[in-house]
């Protein structure tokens, strides 16, 4: 005998009510699987950025350690031993000293003197430039292409082309990473040519710099980063600045952003 048809109505609301919690529950599983890739995704994301700012932050502290060791050896081999040669001077000078030596000795600590002077305000200006304090960033960067210019290894090209006030406490950093970044090429680009560009997109400041020299693989980026880029991604993060490596016929073309 057939079953009445409430029997098969019922074993169809049934059947479909199956199928909507096995659906639900697939759709909820799901959701908690991608719920967890995604978590484990942006933790994985998470600690490579904090990878990522470690190194930065150890770049930053080895590049200070290195500049205040090379002053230090400067200030000690400088200006330490003309201190200690004049001292020397200064115990020769008694009484009875013949006024002709006396002359000598003093024309020596002159000389000694001048030249710690001068030492000292090497030092300085490498601390911060001179012309950087006086006249800012954008005349900071014409004295130091012309600089290189006038050594005649290699010629830099300049532009300024910005419409906006540079804040002053930026300009250090942002100089600091222009002068890596034509020490990198003179190190390793064998180029003959640098090219440097300032402009405004909105509040953005944007570094256009461009070498002909020899390149890099921008491939081995991600693993293979020198002392001198690390120290120009140091300085970019403090400036919450970012760097992109574009695309060019020859040698390297970089663009920096900094709010």
């Amino acid at each position: 005998m057939g079953e009445s048809e409430e029997a098969i109505t019922l074993k169809i609301v049934i059947i479909g009510m199956v199928v909507i919690f096995l659906l639900s529950l697939s759709v909820i599983i799901f959701f908690i699987i991608y719920q967890r890739r995604l978590l484990a995704q942006q933790k994985k994301h998470q600690q490579v950025e904090s990878d990522y700012q470690k190194e930065l932050l150890k770049t930053s502290i080895a590049s200070q350690e290195e500049e205040r060791n090379r002053i230090a050896k400067e200030l000690h081999d400088d200006v330490g031993a003309m201190l200690t040669t004049t001292k020397l001077y200064f115990g020769q000078i008694t009484p009875e000293i013949p006024s002709d030596e006396l002359q000598n000795i003093t024309e020596k600590m002159r000389s000694f003197l001048d030249d710690m002077i001068h030492n000292v305000r090497s030092i300085s200006q490498d601390l911060r430039p001179v012309v950087l304090e006086k006249l800012g960033l954008v005349e900071a960067i014409h004295s130091l292409a012309q600089t290189i210019n006038d050594a005649g290894k290699i010629s830099v090209h300049f532009k300024n082309n910005t419409t906006r006030t540079i804040t002053k406490s930026k300009e250090l950093n942002i100089y600091r990473i222009i002068q890596e970044l034509i020490t990198n090429t003179l190190k390793h680009a064998d180029a003959s040519k640098i090219d440097i560009e300032l402009k405004n997109e909105g509040n953005t400041l944007i570094i256009v710099f461009a070498d002909d020299g020899k390149g890099i693989d921008l491939q081995k980026l991600d693993y293979e980063k020198g002392i001198g880029l690390k120290n120009i991604e140091s300085r970019l993060s403090i400036l919450s600045g970012k760097i992109f490596f574009l695309e060019s016929v020859s040698g390297i073309k970089i663009q920096l952003e900094i709010p």
